[in-house]
């Protein structure tokens, strides 16, 4: 309704009638942004209190990320600052009693490294990870996918396993890329590779079970931390980044509890300070 307001449209029906280009411009513009409202209808409440009351729907997930999700999304992390000593005097200062262990997942040894890795937990790893343990918890098949898989033109831009270079995999459109993306090369590593993706998503999406004809079955999640990933060829694994997803859990429940820090993109060097510890939040 605000939005349609800003855009003089009499209402929803007249928006749907716009150009969709010209209203994907005007929106954002109107200081409109498409994420979630909590509305009390379609959305009763926070995602996170959605999942841990167990309301979601009850069917089986895949989910996962990319180790390079923010290579080609940088405008998401800070600058590394001028020295190790100034990011991890500012690490101390906004996680508090959380800092060491800020430091131990994301050392100033390799500041960029570190800030890409603090930007894709937060935003990509934490999520797909919650979105699987809260399903499997449900008793649903749950299924975790980590891709870490390169390719000459990718890594030679310095995009190693980026945001959404899975896609082309998954749909094998090797051909269909936009311009500036680094080309997959047609070679029987690449087809083998699409060829198993292709395989785990549309069983999964017929069956709920991911399985690729001459590749190692998909594992479950289950309560020991089962995925896969998808390297130069699919392995399966375990234990994905020890201590991430238990780190950011925690630094989510604070946030959440304080009740007026929004949790996701702001993390690391953009931090706000860490509320203290909640009674509710102790792993």
């Amino acid at each position: 309704m605000k939005l349609a307001a800003a855009l003089h449209a009499q209402d929803i029906a007249a928006m749907r009638a716009m150009d969709a280009e010209k209203l994907s411009i005007a929106a954002p513009a109107a200081g409109y942004a498409p994420w979630g409202t909590i509305d009390g209808h379609v959305m009763l409440r926070q995602l996170v209190d959605v999942f841990d009351k167990g309301e979601q729907a009850p069917v089986p997930i895949l989910a996962g990320f990319n180790s390079g999700e923010i290579r080609s999304l940088r405008v998401l992390a800070p600058q590394p600052p001028a020295s190790a000593a100034v990011y991890e005097t500012t690490i101390r200062s906004q996680y508090g009693d959380l800092a060491d262990e800020f430091l131990r997942l994301y050392p100033s040894a390799n500041m960029p490294e570190s800030l890409l890795a603090t930007t894709r937990d937060a935003l990509y790893g934490w999520t797909a990870q919650r979105l699987v343990r809260k399903q499997n918890a449900l008793g649903q098949p749950s299924f975790l996918y980590f891709w870490d898989h390169g390719y000459p033109a990718a890594d030679a831009a310095g995009l190693h396993a980026f945001h959404a270079s899975e896609l082309p995999y998954v749909f094998g459109t090797f051909e269909g890329t936009p311009p500036l993306w680094p080309k997959i090369p047609a070679t029987a590593q690449e087809t083998r590779m699409s060829d198993a993706m292709i395989g785990y998503w549309t069983s999964f999406a017929r069956t709920g079970k991911p399985h690729a004809a001459n590749e190692p079955d998909w594992p479950a999640f289950g309560s020991t931390g089962l995925y896969m990933a998808f390297e130069d060829v699919p392995k399966p694994s375990h234990d994905l980044m020890p201590g991430m997803y238990a780190f950011i859990e925690e630094t989510v429940c604070r946030r959440h509890a304080s009740g007026d820090i929004p949790w996701g993109w702001n993390v690391g060097l953009w931090s706000p300070k860490l509320p203290v510890q909640q009674a509710q939040c102790k792993q």
